[in-house]
């Protein structure tokens, strides 16, 4: 009989865990539940604040990209006012005057005058030419005979 009661007595106390798990189960998942929300919206209270914020976004960034294809339009409708990176002007571009020109001749003499121009190589060394070796002694001799003509 006691094993009966000591038997009994372990069911019953497995039971009581098992319920105690099971409600420390449904607690958790309350918990998980309650925080999978708060992350799910992050900052945002509830999904309708995430919404508004989500529509002011949209609203913002069409905005801005109109405003960048507005920038970007008069971007290109000035680079093709301005001269080209090869000096050549484009008819819309006011024509250089004199004064202006003369500036610049007058500092391009400047520099040339003042010794900046390209460097000029003196002395040195020649380049060197490719060894042509005689095959034979005649080859040889006609060799040294055009060197010693020259």
């Amino acid at each position: 009989m006691s094993e009966i009661i000591k038997k009994e007595t372990i069911d019953n106390t497995a039971e009581a865990e098992n319920n105690e798990g099971a409600k420390t189960c449904a607690t958790d998942t309350a918990e998980a539940e309650n925080s999978s929300a708060v992350a799910a919206y992050g900052k945002f209270a509830d999904a309708q604040a995430l919404y508004s914020a989500y529509l002011a976004l949209e609203a913002e960034f069409t905005r801005r990209s109109q405003r960048l294809k507005e920038l970007e339009s008069g971007n290109k409708a000035q680079s093709d006012d301005a001269p080209s990176r090869t000096g050549e002007t484009s008819e819309s571009a006011a024509p250089l005057t004199e004064e202006v020109r003369r500036a610049v001749i007058e500092d391009y003499l400047k520099t040339v005058a003042a010794g900046k121009g390209a460097p000029i190589l003196t002395g040195g060394v020649g380049c060197a030419a490719p060894k042509s070796a005689p095959r034979s002694v005649s080859e040889a001799g006609r060799l040294v005979r055009q060197f010693l003509n020259k």
